[in-house]
């Protein structure tokens, strides 16, 4: 198996899965863009890697996905420097204790977890479009019993972190199925994949609940197997808008179907992030 001459942007890639992601498509020969937020962390990242992997094709590119400005500034570095992107895997994501509001005035995980990765799949279509594989995996599994509610969509009203979060998750896969139906005739895979529970920093901000979270998980390697073969599955390829919970398809939710819904949340997503004019 090898993924020689992919390249492969992995967002959140200093730590947890997207840096155990990064090892093992590192090893498989692919073209790895690590997105991280600090140069710090990402130089971190990049020598850990490196130590095991001397001639690996690592590209640290730096984006801050808690500000516009970031954002914008890092989409037009990619595109100066790539003409093609082959797999795109949206695996950053916050969790936060108290409501926080970040520099652009969007709810911090709103805009981490959903409008960074919104923002990102739009803006990349054509360099995924010039690929061989154009691929795009949305990180994360929302449960089938939450309902949007669009008085409420960056939780003003009513805030709690592991609902909250898992809100934006599933805002994430509405705009994975939408995406995935406007640009069937264009090739491109959107795979929504959840790679099971595993030990994460992730709940760092509420260190009782990270500790017996991380004690009962499985270790990140056997998580990032899973996206692995999301990433390389045959089986996968074929099938945009789906659902893969670990190594398995599963069946979408009839809530989930509901066309309307997809429209209404993309309409207002294009709404609020128009005025920065990414793409």
């Amino acid at each position: 198996m090898t993924l020689s001459g992919k390249n492969c942007l992995i967002t959140g890639a200093s730590s947890g899965l997207g840096l155990a992601v990064s090892k093992k498509i590192v090893n498989m020969g692919a073209s790895t863009i690590m997105l991280c937020r600090t140069k710090e962390e990402g130089e971190n990242a990049v020598l850990e890697i490196k130590k095991d992997t001397s001639n690996a094709s690592i590209d640290l590119m730096i984006c801050d996905l808690a500000s516009m400005k970031s954002i914008q500034s890092f989409i037009i570095d990619f595109k100066r420097k790539y003409s093609k992107l082959d797999i795109l895997f949206n695996n950053a994501a916050v969790m936060k204790q108290k409501r926080t509001v970040t520099e652009d005035g969007f709810e911090m995980m709103f805009q981490v977890n959903y409008l960074a990765p919104f923002i990102l799949m739009n803006s990349f279509l054509e360099l995924l479009k010039n690929s061989s594989s154009h691929q795009v995996i949305n990180n994360g599994r929302p449960s089938d019993k939450l309902r949007l509610d669009f008085d409420d969509l960056q939780f003003q009203k009513n805030y709690h972190m592991y609902n909250s979060f898992f809100q934006t998750k599933l805002y994430l896969f509405f705009s994975s199925l939408e995406l995935a139906r406007r640009h069937v005739s264009d090739g491109i895979i959107v795979t929504q994949a959840d790679p099971g529970p595993f030990k994460s920093n992730l709940v760092r901000d509420v260190p009782l609940a990270g500790w017996v979270k991380n004690l009962i998980s499985s270790p990140v390697d056997k998580a990032a197997e899973n996206i692995l073969f999301v990433m390389t599955s045959d089986e996968v390829k074929i099938k945009t808008g789906k659902l893969f919970v670990k190594k398995n398809e599963r069946p979408l939710a009839s809530y989930w179907n509901d066309t309307h819904i997809r429209e209404r949340l993309w309409s207002i997503t294009e709404t609020l992030i128009n005025k920065y004019q990414i793409y």
